[in-house]
């Protein structure tokens, strides 16, 4: 195996001894340690078992007055009393589990989150096809050649409505081959960008596959390709596809395609039937399902899928020519290498200076494919230039970064929300709010910030902003639970900053939670997490921190000045923060 290709197969290995190692660490504490940590859910009972297929669907429900973390979620492997199951639905007291066996109604039930190592296996087995896989693309990945760039084959129509900065990034990615690499920062229609390069390599009579890391992203990019007119198919777990893009899943296309209500007629008949007469229908069944899918894959101008999907389902689909990849730089690379030996041509979109892919070792694997490539800097890097999403004080914050050729669009320079002021610092120095060790998680959280936070989110909501407008991020995992038992929180979005990345909202509230005498900051000194917490407000940011602790990182003392400069910085020893913080002492 190739030298790089065998060092990403043993960060895989590296990587998956440490995941094991946190959930055996997990699986060995007492259960309401357990249950904290999220990674046991208190005892449910079991409501509704219903048979579709080989399979049971089974619905349980919490005692009263208890609520379901979501710590394990749709689409997560669970174990039930050691049985292997899969979580696809969870509300506040009850949870939807597929399981092999029927479990008897009334039954209490111990539901864990289950290690389930079968996608590194995946992943490392795509690296050994990658490898025996000879292509110009491998070749310039590997760095053995250099890219190229031609006379793009396109009909420019496909671009209209691109701003100057997207077409010409279209453009590279139309007639690079068999590598193109953009550069999105945040705000700036990567995605859009990249369906109309969909609809263009369409149009020319390519197969196409659209690919992300994340379920979120992978549904945002399906749903643009979607409305320029492509038939796009999703792949992916039912429980992990968003409610938006459910139209659009392979189960859903299969139930509206012209075999659909044979299949629905057979599990009508299946569940009538018991015994050894089931075999022969359950064969039926996989085979008219075969052939429905093959059907609607080969008629497909889009496969959407995330990498994890693509490890499991890659050798059974129709050979694409080309992949597009969006938010590039949350993947591991040997997760985007999983669609090497399928494709000729390769479309990487995203912004190094965000967030890269989350990695639980020493391994490397927290440094993407695109990273690499930009750090290599043998390959163009056109860049997106114009900003959409945020008023202009708050894409002031990142100015610095993306320099002078990042600027707003007129409509985003504008935002407003209400008469709000679009950025806010309230500064807890003095406060003596330090941060704590969960110590169950180990992760961190600071109880003030939480209270504080929570009435700057009921000032928001008291001027008329709706919840699902306002979401609340910060960090640290332990800070999350925090936040989420407040109750002005209930209702409103609440998630770390990686979770966060692609994603945004009217407005956000950020928790820095760092405050300590000895100014540690952690991984809150990463730039890169600071850029993507700084960018997901469209109109409305609010910040609480401690400056002196904060501040010892120069891009914190800047943000920080800027507000004072702007008069945006308010200290939490006046009024109304300090009432809050006071009348809770």
């Amino acid at each position: 195996m190739h030298p790089h290709l065998t060092a990403l197969h043993q960060a895989l290995s590296m990587e998956q001894r440490a995941e094991a190692e946190e959930h055996a660490r997990l699986a060995a504490l007492p259960e309401d340690e357990q249950v904290a940590a999220g990674f046991a859910w208190p005892p449910l009972t079991v409501t509704a078992v219903e048979r579709r297929g080989r399979r049971f669907f089974v619905t349980l429900q919490a005692e009263r007055g208890v609520v379901l973390h979501d710590g394990i979620g749709p689409g997560d492997p669970v174990s039930v009393e050691g049985m292997a199951g899969t979580c696809i639905g969870i509300d506040e007291r009850d949870a939807e589990l597929i399981v092999p066996s029927r479990l008897p109604e009334g039954q209490a039930l111990r539901i864990t989150r289950r290690h389930d190592p079968i996608t590194f296996v995946r992943y490392r087995q795509a690296l050994e096809r990658a490898d025996e896989h000879a292509s110009p693309l491998r070749q310039v990945l590997l760095g053995e050649t250099e890219p190229t760039e031609g006379a793009p084959d396109v009909d420019l129509t496909r671009l209209e409505g691109l701003d100057d900065a997207q077409q010409t990034a279209a453009l590279h990615a139309l007639s690079a081959s068999p590598l193109a690499v953009v550069h999105g920062p945040p705000g700036t229609g990567k995605t859009r960008m990249l369906a109309a390069v969909l609809d263009a390599l369409v149009a020319r009579g390519e197969r196409t596959w659209a690919l992300a890391d994340s379920n979120a992203a992978v549904d945002h990019l399906a749903l643009q390709a979607a409305k320029t007119g492509l038939e796009v198919v999703r792949l992916g777990h039912l429980a992990r596809i968003g409610s938006d893009a459910a139209a659009l899943a392979l189960e859903a296309r299969i139930a509206a395609s012209h075999l659909g209500p044979a299949l629905v007629a057979l599990d009508r008949e299946i569940a009538r039937t018991e015994g050894a007469a089931l075999r022969p229908l359950f064969d039926e069944r996989r085979r008219l399902r075969d052939q429905a899918r093959t059907l609607v894959l080969e008629s497909a101008d889009v496969i959407a899928s995330t990498f994890g999907t693509l490890a499991r389902l890659g050798p059974e689909l129709p050979p694409a020519t080309t992949a597009v990849v969006d938010e590039a730089t949350q993947a591991t690379e040997p997760a985007v290498w999983t669609a090497v030996p399928f494709i000729e041509r390769l479309v990487l979109v995203g912004d190094p200076h965000q967030l890269g892919p989350v990695s639980k070792s020493e391994s490397g694997l927290d440094r993407s494919l695109l990273q690499r490539l930009v750090e290599e800097a043998r390959i163009p890097l056109p860049m997106l230039e114009i900003q959409y999403r945020m008023a202009t004080p708050i894409r002031e914050h990142v100015a610095t970064v993306y320099g002078e050729r990042y600027r707003d669009d007129p409509t985003a320079a504008a935002q407003r929300l209400d008469d709000l002021p679009p950025t806010t610092w309230v500064d807890t120095a003095g406060r003596d709010l330090h941060d704590a060790i969960d110590p169950t998680t180990r992760s961190l959280f600071n109880d003030g910030e939480a209270r504080l936070l929570a009435h700057a989110v009921t000032q928001l909501r008291d001027a008329g902003i709706a919840p699902d407008r306002i979401g609340v991020i910060t960090p640290y995992s332990a800070q999350v639970a925090r936040l989420r038992r407040e109750p002005a929180l209930q209702d409103v979005e609440v998630a770390t900053v990686n979770a966060f990345q692609g994603r945004e909202k009217d407005a956000i509230a950020v928790s820095w939670v760092r405050s300590n005498e000895d100014g540690e900051l952690g991984f809150v000194a990463d730039g890169r997490r600071l850029t993507v917490a700084l960018t997901r407000a469209r109109a409305w940011l609010w910040l609480v921190g401690d400056s002196a602790t904060l501040a010892r990182h120069p891009r914190f003392a800047a943000i920080i000045e800027r507000h004072e400069a702007s008069g945006a910085l308010q200290s939490a020893w006046e009024p109304p923060w300090s009432d809050v913080l006071d009348g809770a002492e």
